[in-house]
């Protein structure tokens, strides 16, 4: 099936049409909050920025927070299908099968100054947006429990420095605190530097694995 394009638009039948806009309208968000915030970002904006009318979103999404509840299951249905299927790919070993969860993390699709800059946004609403944290929520612990499961057949294997539980959390606080650095730290913040201390934590915890 051919992807849906402004140039072929109009070939398409109804239902891809609306897909092929909603994602647009999402892009728009996105680009809205990451330059903007969310309490910035409004309907207006986000028309203006996907270049539809105010009408076309409102039909689509009815309301902004209708909008910014899709907006942020589109990215975490991004994250979860991004970790699943390079697990899926990795080896048997569950150090094989670690380390292509931690490079995962940071693959270009999902580790991109825009889209954590969102993620971010997002996470500091969910305080107040039980929706946000039902959606944020289940992703997270999907992704820790993965971890944490790996870290106890690992230590199976091959004893650890740390408890398997202790080990999965530290190695997740890494991840997150790298997140912070592309969001935070000094321009030029790269994918290898990111990962390299990753990768150091996990040889350190499990130096006979390999």
């Amino acid at each position: 099936m051919s992807t849906v394009t402004q140039k072929n638009f109009a070939s398409r039948n109804r239902r891809r049409q609306s897909e092929f806009r909603k994602q647009q309208v999402i892009d728009a968000t996105i680009d809205c909050i990451d330059q903007l915030g969310i309490s910035q970002t409004t309907l207006a904006r986000i028309a203006e920025r996907s270049g539809l009318s105010q009408g076309n979103v409102v039909f689509h999404f009815k309301n902004k927070d209708t909008l910014l509840e899709q907006t942020l299951m589109h990215l975490n249905e991004e994250h979860l299908a991004n970790w699943r299927d390079v697990l899926a790919q990795a080896g048997n070993h569950p150090r094989d099968r670690l380390l292509a969860l931690i490079e995962a993390s940071f693959a270009p699709a999902v580790f991109n100054r825009r889209k954590i800059s969102v993620w971010f946004a997002f996470w500091g609403e969910s305080r107040s947006k039980a929706a946000y944290m039902r959606i944020c929520g289940a992703n997270d612990q999907a992704f820790s429990n993965t971890v944490s499961e790996l870290c106890i057949a690992l230590h199976g294997l091959s004893p650890g420095r740390l408890a398997p539980q202790t080990a999965a959390t530290s190695i997740e606080g890494i991840i997150d605190a790298q997140w912070q650095n592309l969001l935070l730290g000094p321009p030029g913040f790269k994918r290898g530097d990111a990962l390299a201390p990753v990768i150091e934590l996990l040889d350190c915890i499990y130096p006979h694995a390999g």
